[in-house]
């Protein structure tokens, strides 16, 4: 069952679908919750009940939310489109694209959890994004496009 087919099968409110909308933009729980003029613990409760419907469990929750959801690649035509990367930060991308957090990522690397923030950090500078979600996110896009070596 594709993201689109289960997400069809589940039902939202529309305060839900909200909340994912704005999720899928990049927004922080935070940020949400200004958008819609309710408190950042409502936007979590909300978040932890669409994990569960949809059976997201450990791991970066919102990068599998937001992997499930999306079906297609997003076009995006921002200042990503010429970032070099070696094959560790490659890796690195893609396990956070696969929802793995900080601590997973190290243990997968064989390197520290404080080296795998500053490679983030590093790669999110490079990239203009701000954090794990858009870098998730713009990995999806860049799948059937060449990625820069």
């Amino acid at each position: 069952m594709d993201g689109r087919t289960q997400r069809e099968s589940i039902q939202l409110t529309p305060r839900e679908q909200d909340i994912i909308e704005f999720l899928l933009l990049g927004c922080d729980i935070t940020e949400i919750g200004k958008n819609l003029n309710i408190a950042p613990r409502t936007v979590k409760a909300h978040l932890t009940r669409i994990y569960l419907r949809f059976g997201i469990i450990g791991g970066v929750k919102r990068v599998k939310l937001a992997n499930l959801l999306l079906s297609e690649p997003l076009n995006d035509d921002c200042v990503h489109e010429s970032f070099t990367r070696n094959e560790r930060e490659r890796l690195l991308i893609e396990l956070v694209s696969q929802g793995l957090n900080n601590r997973e990522m190290a243990a997968v690397l064989g390197i520290s959890e404080q080296v795998v923030k500053n490679k983030l950090r590093l790669i999110y500078d490079r990239l203009g994004l701000w954090n794990r979600l858009e870098l998730a996110l713009w990995y999806k896009g860049q799948q059937g496009h060449e990625l820069v070596n």
